[in-house]
């Protein structure tokens, strides 16, 4: 976007669907969050969302392969309705292509398509190929379904509520810089390397949560970064939130990652994105038996935070007591 248009991703989003004025009556929830939902005849929520990946913002060819690129172009949109509490059921994949692209690399794209695919149980239902001048671009339209009683969205938490985040953070940014470094690649570096190219979409996690009985006032996937994640859920309900440093879960690899070659983990724990773990927000009630149903599932979860009073403030409790304010925008922005 030219730089006399100084907006922000967001500011620029919100600027621009403020003019749509027609929304359908049957809407459950439309524009601002993971998901559009609607009802279908059967009863259940039918939850929709899109993203596009594009040669040079999202990946580089040098850096990736083609049957990963087509892993996480699929798994990017999967984590989307992940974050719903959904059940991802089908797919619509359009590419653009440049004459560079041989039909030998969209083959392996395939093949990773067809990888995640059967892994999720997902259809590719269609799409679309066009020409394109120079970048490759993949742009992934999904569909899922949900139970009526268990979509879970940005709006919902309340002051009190405890903050939880599934997995580890901080590992895909630290694997995108390490991508950069011409330096010899440790077991360490390779594995924070394929959290960044070959990222685990959350669904078995949200399932967890979908089938149970846990009032999950609000939830979001780690796109962005934690923090500005978290800033979605407290603008989205109205509240604000404070999280606890040496609580954030990290990952061995990270920690020793980071010791080694003297980086600051903060940076990447906080704002740092393309995580796509499963933040959420929860009433303490229900802490004891979240913490129950995810061990006999063997995944991982851990509590971050607490939801305060103060509205769309995100604070920090560092490990020697000091809180500092956190500001919103240096998670990732295309604009």
């Amino acid at each position: 976007m030219s730089k006399k248009n100084p907006l922000g991703e967001f500011e620029l989003i919100h600027r621009l669907t403020s003019r749509l004025k027609y929304r359908a009556a049957n809407s459950v929830l439309s524009i601002g969050d993971d998901c559009a939902v609607y009802p279908v005849k059967s009863g259940a929520y039918e939850v929709i969302s899109t993203d596009a990946l594009v040669e040079d913002i999202h990946f580089k060819l040098t850096t990736i392969t083609p049957e990963a690129l087509g892993r996480k172009a699929l798994a990017v949109s999967l984590s989307d309705i992940a974050a719903m509490g959904g059940t991802p059921k089908r797919v619509l994949v359009t590419l653009g292509i440049p004459k560079k692209i041989s039909v030998d690399f969209l083959d392996k794209l395939y093949s990773g398509f067809n990888s995640i695919c059967n892994q999720f149980q997902v259809e590719i239902a269609g799409g679309d190929t066009v020409s394109s001048p120079k970048c490759f671009f993949i742009n992934v339209s999904i569909i899922g379904e949900a139970n009526p009683k268990r979509v879970f969205t940005r709006m919902g938490a309340q002051p009190g509520d405890s903050i939880f985040v599934t997995g580890t953070v901080g590992d895909s940014s630290l694997g995108l810089k390490l991508l950069s470094k011409k330096t010899k690649l440790t077991k360490d570096h390779k594995f924070l390397i394929d959290r960044h190219l070959n990222p685990t979409p959350r669904v078995v996690e949200a399932g967890i949560l979908a089938r149970s009985k846990l009032n999950v006032s609000a939830m979001i996937d780690i796109s962005d970064g934690l923090v500005q994640d978290l800033y979605h859920i407290c603008k989205a309900s109205k509240v604000g939130a404070k999280i606890q440093a040496d609580k954030i879960p990290q990952s061995p690899e990270f920690v020793r990652t980071c010791k080694k070659n003297l980086y600051a983990p903060s940076p990447f724990l906080l704002n740092g994105g393309e995580d796509y773990e499963l933040l959420f927000t929860l009433p303490s009630d229900g802490v004891k038996n979240l913490k129950r149903q995810f061990l006999k599932a063997k995944a991982r979860v851990t509590q971050i935070g607490e939801i305060t009073q103060k509205p769309k403030k995100v604070y920090l409790e560092k490990s020697d007591g000091q809180i500092m304010a956190l500001p919103e925008s240096e998670g990732f922005n295309h604009f």
